[in-house]
């Protein structure tokens, strides 16, 4: 990443079309955006969604991502919220499994910290968290590399936090 390169999320209200989200993610090939992380749902609004973008990019590139979401003809509104008063949030599902999971329940429920052992059988554990994307980065790699596990994270969702903006 360049120095003036950073981390940026991007909300839009789309409208719910079939195809809608496919347009999308075809203008970020296209024009040869990365994306970091992608979440769609459904919202206040029946027959539309929040879609939420996290992309590592300059001003330069920034705009133009903008100008070109702000293009397709489903989207209602697009913004960059990385500098606004917001909250950013992310699940993460870890399935963990090894020989050696007994003797790590202890340091599992350590490592938890605000999370959750979904189920714990012999053998295996299934733990869940939601936070800030950089509180999940820390959950999964303070998972002992001794346990095998299969890693489900749900990108991030963000939501502005001043409904007078």
């Amino acid at each position: 990443m360049s120095p003036t390169t950073r981390t940026r999320t991007i909300t839009s209200l789309v409208q719910n079309e079939s195809g809608t989200l496919n347009r999308l993610v075809s203008m970020f090939r296209r024009r040869g955006f990365s994306l970091n992380s992608l979440n769609a749902g459904d919202c206040e609004r029946p027959g539309y969604s929040r879609v939420t973008f996290v992309i590592d990019a300059d001003d330069g590139t920034l705009g133009q991502v903008l100008n070109q979401v702000e293009r397709l003809i489903e989207v209602v509104e697009v913004e960059d919220i990385t500098d606004e008063t917001s909250v950013t949030r992310e699940l993460v599902l870890v399935h963990l499994f090894g020989s050696d999971i007994e003797l790590n329940r202890a340091g599992l429920e350590c490592i938890a910290k605000g999370g959750k052992i979904l189920t714990f059988e012999q053998g295996a554990a299934t733990m869940e968290l939601s936070g800030e994307p950089d509180e999940i980065e820390e959950f999964v790699a303070n998972i002992s590399p001794q346990l095998q596990r299969t890693v489900h994270r749900t990108g991030a969702i963000a939501l502005h936090t001043n409904p007078w903006r």
